[in-house]
């Protein structure tokens, strides 16, 4: 039986409950924890044991609760909530998981931890950049849209209406084949499966950006920095030298250019 290292207080000694200090005890106790994790490690290193592994992960999981919860409780900002921190935090342990040697000399809780904090630091940064450009995503589309429908749509004439309905949704499909590939989210969104589909689309947005040197300097300037460049009609604007309404008249001159040039590009490709 392992022996105390505190000999036992007397029988008339109180001390108040808070105060108690346990005793550590000597022996094969105290090294059983250290020897069952360097099992862990060797069984999983040597022989890839998927068990280890699993009770190696859970073994750690509430470290990295914890690192996430110390960031989380550190944060300047409420963009994100607890779940992203201790999200990113599960990765950066479970890529120090598969990295960790422990031939090395050092122990994992030193190896792991700022690869931890790095995972939720960076996990976070790539997030909020992400979430500014979708939130720019939707002001770009939002420009477009409001410029393509400035006018006021035909009360009364159902054909008409259609007409002017079906102009717009054209202008906005050729804004779309205009956008550029700089955003987070892949140019291959939204396309197809089929491959052919794919190289027709491709081909197609080559073809449209071809017919935009058709356009007047300032239309096409226009289409280069909004579509190409990301930025936003405020500043075009600035940059043209012109207001951000001369911007958005642009914009609809220059799609509806672009549709009469694709629509006699393709009578053409047809009479040939």
């Amino acid at each position: 039986m392992a022996e105390s290292s505190y000999a036992p207080l007397p029988e008339d000694s109180r001390l108040p409950r808070g105060n108690l200090v346990q005793p550590t005890v000597t022996g094969e106790a105290d090294v059983s924890a250290p020897v069952a994790e360097a099992t862990l490690w060797s069984a999983l290193r040597e022989h890839g044991d998927t068990a280890a592994r699993d009770a190696l992960i859970a073994r750690y999981l509430p470290y990295a609760k914890a690192q996430a919860a110390m960031l989380y409780a550190r944060r300047t900002h409420d963009a994100f909530e607890f779940e992203e921190y201790h999200q990113f935090a599960v990765v950066g342990l479970m890529e120090s998981l598969e990295r960790y040697d422990p031939q090395q000399g050092a122990q994992f809780k030193t190896y792991v931890t700022p690869r931890i904090v790095g995972s939720v630091l960076n996990g976070l940064e790539r997030l909020s950049e992400q979430q500014q450009q979708i939130g720019l995503r939707r002001r770009l589309a939002a420009e477009r849209a409001a410029s393509l429908a400035s006018e006021p749509l035909s009360e009364g004439n159902p054909q008409k209406l259609l007409r002017e309905l079906g102009e717009i949704g054209l202008g906005i499909a050729l804004g779309i084949l205009l956008e550029g590939t700089g955003m987070v989210v892949c140019e291959e969104e939204g396309l197809p499966d089929n491959a052919y589909s794919r190289i027709e689309l491709r081909q197609l947005r080559h073809q449209i950006w071809h017919l935009v040197q058709h356009l007047t300097d300032r239309e096409r300037g226009v289409i280069r920095l909004h579509y190409q460049q990301q930025k936003p009609f405020d500043e075009v604007a600035a940059e043209l030298g012109v207001t951000k309404g001369r911007v958005s008249q642009l914009h609809q001159q220059a799609l509806r250019r672009l549709q009469t040039l694709v629509a006699r590009q393709a009578r053409c490709d047809v009479a040939y």
